[in-house]
């Protein structure tokens, strides 16, 4: 009986685990350090190119791994928004071979994307599918248009 109730007891707490990670997913939250990222020590590319540039208001950091099936698609979502919106970047860096930098972001998930300001401090985070209303709305926090 008692390894029935436990039994029972992992699966109802995997099972509250799992639909908390997939509520949470993607709205994101605010960061309360404002660290500064020094895009020197990054090997962030900036469509596909190296000598990526913070935005003039506002810039979407992406952390990707080579193994990540969601990250292409955020890639070229996030890739677009920063085309059409004036004063934003985007950037990505490939964390597949670069545990410090994972570790550094504490990055447990890919896509995570930071949102910087425009002097690089981290104001907000993404772990997985970023949700576009809630992008947009702290990227006009920005005054990103």
């Amino acid at each position: 009986m008692e390894t029935l109730i436990a039994s029972l007891s992992l699966v109802v707490l995997g099972t509250l685990t799992g639909l908390s990670i997939k509520f949470l997913q993607g709205k994101g939250h605010k960061v309360a350090n404002h660290e500064v990222v020094d895009l020197r020590r990054l090997p962030a590319t900036q469509n596909g190119l190296p000598n990526a540039q913070l935005g003039a208001k506002a810039t979407l950091l992406q952390f990707s791994t080579e193994y990540c099936g969601q990250c292409p698609g955020v890639r070229r979502q996030l890739a677009r928004l920063a085309y059409r919106l004036g004063g934003l970047s985007h950037l990505e860096v490939d964390i597949t071979e670069r545990l410090d930098i994972a570790a550094h972001f504490k990055i447990s998930q890919t896509p995570t994307v930071l949102l910087l300001n425009n002097h690089g401090e981290i104001v907000f985070r993404f772990g997985g599918l970023p949700n576009l209303q809630r992008l947009t709305q702290e990227l006009q926090r920005l005054g990103v248009k």
